[in-house]
């Protein structure tokens, strides 16, 4: 049983790195209610001993600043001897600068004696796991950046054979399959593995792709067959991989794994290449049974741009020693060659029905012959893909059962609450939560984010040509779709999420700064407002005072940002703005100049910070609707819970093919004729709700590709509410 002690009442960026700490861990047990607070450490420590006195596992979680005093005092306490690590203070010399004699060494490289270290980037926070009484702890920083290195040396110490590491959360290691010696030689020397081999070649050079091979003793193997496989030197790539010389052997293998080497092996080769997979073999190594029987073993690992996974071979039987390397090699090839079948499969179902290969033709392609209920189940799949776009609307609109794949946002139930996104920078270190750690939002369904390339749209489906019908747009959300989202921000808080938690979410990868100090003034429309009533003014007109407390500040450092991004002087296009401000619009707005907050990037820059309405469920990108740049802060995907729940989320604009035409002539000068169907075709879009659906990146109108922006916003002067649509023409008498 895993558990977490922490403090109550902590800031919002180490409240940000327990969250940090819950997600990487809940796949090995720690889950919320496991997650313990205590008003102060006397409370924490003796809880603490009570678990290890019961044989449990702990992690005791302290922020920074007090991290090194409460590490010696949680060691008296244990009575725990004092072991001070060279390999830490190595880590913190090598990263020093100037300003080093500022660290306390000793302190900082204090760790209990026999345990294992877990190093921060810069060595200073590292952690450290011991046993203790009958149990086993484990110290980690609260530092929101360097956890994520403490936590990928505690996971890999810890769960090694079980699964992977933080940094890719999608590796694991699968169970062992044993080779045996009933197997065909080659030459009489070993395994057979160049079937396997040519079948991955062949599969390679199908799909254009390439592979690297870490090299090593088993992959010098696969080096070998050049002569004899058409194609490997083309599409196989052999990378050398050295690893750092360790001065202290038997610590430092108790940080990295072996499973977890052979991945880092794998993805390296796959990263100094450019490669589209990467893949790698251990050597044989051995472990005793209980039983007094030797185990012999290696790992293969096969890495991918966003997961990668490794898997343990082995054997008891010393006959099969020369065979496990050979082995592994064919089980690591077949495994690339299902990987890429698997990606050919999916090219062709992304294919217009018409272009698929028919049945038939599967069966002549594929190496296993296809049953007759498979064939049946491809027939089935045609047919569907062949059902009007008409009916699609219907099935989504009056949500009748959809399938999760067709609309997941859709299918999520109204009482499910957010779960904490987990940003990969700095999120606004020292703001102090206003109510502590009960700030923390509850588990729930965290909805997909889309890929960060756009998704090249099949064109709409179109009825038989006709004369005249008319166009319906099934929207979702309010507004352009970028940063925050008004009506996220405000379900977020009234799942207890501050103000500072909001903006970390939709802003991501920023930092929020504290001590600046705001002008007197700020330009809106070309008259010169108070920066408080403008603030007031502009908070009262975007939100009002119903929207829950943390959000109104949220909002208000948002507006304050935008207005410095642009130097304190806006347009009428900025924002809303006018209305009487009320109290609770006047209260957020002193809080944040109180501390004087505003939104950074890249140092003391200001970010540029837009907002909208009601996202899609998922912000979609600066690109996709303002394009020229793109916006690392401002790249969409950011989970936003609370809109679908909205009851404006979904809307419907319907326009007659006459009307349309004369507004694509007045709009855009373009002249349509002919059957109204071919007028508008979705060319591209982000998938913000499915593989079918999201904010339209680009759209053909008569002849003429825009944005999908600029189509909501010029060609029909906002009567669509987004440009996250679904568009149907029906001719008329339908």
């Amino acid at each position: 049983m895993l558990k977490l002690f922490t403090l109550e009442n902590l800031s919002a960026s180490s409240a940000d790195a327990v969250y940090k700490i819950c997600l990487s861990l809940e796949n090995y047990g720690l889950t919320d209610d496991r997650v313990f607070t205590f008003r102060n450490y006397d409370e924490l420590f003796d809880a603490a001993l009570r678990s290890l006195q019961r044989g449990e596992r702990i992690i005791v979680a302290v922020n920074t600043a007090d991290y090194n005093a409460v590490k010696r005092e949680l060691l008296a306490k244990f009575l725990l001897d004092e072991y001070s690590s060279p390999n830490i203070a190595e880590r913190i010399a090598k990263s020093a600068d100037d300003g080093v004699a500022s660290v306390d060494m000793e302190s900082e490289c204090i760790i209990p004696h026999g345990a294992v270290f877990h190093l921060s980037p810069d060595g200073l926070s590292s952690g450290f796991s011991c046993a203790v009484l009958s149990g086993i702890l484990t110290y980690l920083p609260l530092d929101f950046v360097r956890v994520d290195s403490v936590l990928e040396s505690f996971i890999s110490a810890s769960f090694s054979d079980s699964q992977e590491s933080e940094e890719e959360p999608d590796e694991e290691v699968e169970d062992s399959e044993e080779p045996t010696s009933d197997e065909p030689t080659v030459d009489g020397q070993g395994y057979d593995f160049s079937p396997s081999v040519g079948a991955m070649v062949s599969a390679l050079l199908q799909l254009s792709k390439t592979a690297a091979f870490a090299t090593g003793e088993a992959s010098m193997q696969v080096y070998n067959l050049y002569d004899r496989i058409d194609g490997l030197g083309d599409v196989v790539n052999f990378v050398e991989i050295l690893d750092d010389d360790e001065d202290s052997a038997d610590e430092n293998d108790l940080a990295e794994s072996e499973s977890v080497k052979t991945i880092r092996h794998a993805r390296e080769a796959m990263l100094n290449t450019e490669s589209d997979f990467g893949a790698a073999v251990s050597n044989i190594l051995t472990s005793e049974n209980e039983n007094g029987t030797t185990n012999y073993f290696a790992y293969i690992a096969v890495a991918e741009k966003k997961r990668a996974k490794a898997k343990k071979i082995n054997t008891t039987n010393p006959n099969d020693i020369e065979l496990l390397l050979p082995h592994c090699i064919a089980i690591l090839c077949d495994t690339l060659t299902q990987k890429l079948d698997d990606i050919r499969r999916k090219e062709e179902l992304s294919k217009p029905a018409n272009e698929r290969p028919r049945p038939e033709i599967i069966k002549k392609t594929e190496e296993k012959k296809l049953s007759k209920g498979m064939i049946i189940f491809i027939a089935a799949i045609l047919i569907v893909a062949a059902i009007t776009p008409v009916f699609l609307v219907r099935l989504v609109w009056n949500n009748e059962e959809p399938s999760t794949t067709m609309n997941p946002l859709l299918t999520v139930l109204p009482q499910e609450t957010p779960q904490q996104s987990q940003p990969t920078s700095n999120a606004f270190p020292g703001v102090e939560s206003s109510t502590g750690s009960q700030n923390q939002p509850v588990a729930g369904t965290t909805p997909r984010e889309p890929a960060a390339s756009e998704y090249s749209a099949q064109a709409t489906a179109a009825p038989a040509p006709s004369k005249s019908g008319k166009f319906t747009f099934y929207v979702f959300g309010y507004g352009h779709g970028v940063g925050m989202s008004q009506h996220g921000a405000n379900y977020l808080a009234q799942q207890g999420w501050n103000y500072a938690q909001i903006l970390a979410n939709y802003y991501y990868g920023t930092t929020l700064v504290t001590g600046d100090t705001y002008p007197e003034t700020i330009k809106y429309n070309g008259s010169d407002y108070k920066t408080r009533e403008y603030l007031a003014s502009a908070l009262e007109s975007e939100m009002g005072s119903s929207f829950h407390k943390e959000a109104l500040k949220a909002q208000a450092v948002a507006l304050y940002t935008f207005a410095k991004y642009y130097n304190y002087s806006l347009g009428t296009d900025s924002n809303a703005f006018g209305k009487a401000p009320s109290q609770a619009c006047y209260d957020a707005v002193d809080e944040i100049m109180k501390y004087g907050l505003y939104i950074a990037y890249s140092g003391t820059e200001a970010a540029l910070t837009p907002f909208h309405s009601i996202s899609a469920g998922i912000t979609t990108s600066f690109y996709n609707v303002w394009g020229k740049t793109a916006v690392p802060y401002l790249g969409g995907g950011r989970p936003s819970y609370g809109d679908y729940q909205v009851n404006d989320f979904k809307s419907t604009y319907t326009v007659s093919s006459d009307d349309m035409k004369k507004i694509i002539k007045s709009k855009l000068n373009v002249d349509v004729s002919g059957d109204p169907s071919t007028w508008l075709t979705i060319i591209s879009h982000d998938r913000a709700i499915n593989e079918n659906l999201g904010y339209v990146s680009s759209i053909n109108v008569g002849g003429k590709v825009i944005s999908g922006n600029e189509f909501r916003t010029k060609v029909m002067e906002g009567k669509i509410r987004s440009h996250c649509f679904m568009l149907v023409y029906t001719p008329d008498g339908q």
